[in-house]
């Protein structure tokens, strides 16, 4: 039988596994790499990439992060196991980490609403959309710079979520042209992709063990990290 001939290389660089025990597998994604699919089969994502590197074709991606967000993601590694690993997605924790275009009027708050997909992006709605919630966290800001470092935990999963409620209530992720606020006005440079990384997941096994994963923040956002202070991280 002829062997099949990967559709890219694997990267010399390898995608860095958190954790990998039983049916489940955290990897860290890279910004600017979809993870599933597109329609050029010759474009990378990484779905695909974990599976070849791993020589696990029947990996399964359990959730979705957008091409430019970096950070943590959660693979099931047995199909007959793939029920259990959603529902241990579904009890998860997840909290992400943005710099943010301007100050929230608030430490803590909470952000719900009803989103529906559009093309290219989402809307909020009055009916017919998905019940979206999320709980943020001002960890720190600058006045000189009109920024703020937010931390974001997930109570719903929709597409855009965060980046939708975040522009939502002005102060947009730095960087998301998308959901840019035009009366929010950074005073920095705009990095290449938008400043969103999935940095904390938090499960319960297959064991019954508390599992906590922590992505420490890419590259790309140490030019901004020394524009705030007294940052205490989400643990």
């Amino acid at each position: 039988m002829r062997e099949t001939k990967p559709k890219f290389q694997v990267p010399e660089i390898p995608i860095h596994k958190w954790y990998e025990k039983g049916f489940l597998l955290a990897v860290e994604k890279p910004a600017g790499i979809p993870v599933h699919a597109t329609f050029d089969p010759n474009r990378p994502n990484l779905e695909d990439l974990v599976r070849q590197q791993e020589k696990e074709p029947d990996l399964r991606l359990l959730h979705r992060l957008d091409r430019d967000t970096s950070g943590i993601l959660l693979f099931c590694k047995e199909p007959s196991k793939n029920k259990e690993a959603d529902n241990i997605l579904a009890d998860s924790e997840k909290t992400y980490l943005a710099v943010c275009v301007g100050i929230p009027k608030e430490k803590e708050f909470r952000v719900e609403c009803f989103l529906k997909d559009g093309k290219g992006k989402v809307s909020s709605v009055r009916s017919g959309g998905k019940k979206a919630i999320t709980d943020f966290t001002l960890l720190s800001y600058s006045k000189e710079k009109n920024l703020s470092l937010i931390a974001a935990k997930l109570i719903t999963g929709r597409r855009h979520q965060i980046r939708f409620h975040l522009s939502s209530i002005g102060t947009p992720i730095l960087g998301d042209e998308t959901y840019d606020d035009s009366s929010a006005k950074s005073l920095v440079s705009k990095p290449k992709r938008f400043l969103l990384h999935s940095y904390l997941l938090k499960f319960k096994n297959e064991f019954e063990e508390d599992i906590k994963i922590i992505s420490e923040l890419p590259i790309d956002f140490q030019p901004y990290m020394h524009f705030f202070s007294g940052i205490r991280f989400p643990e």
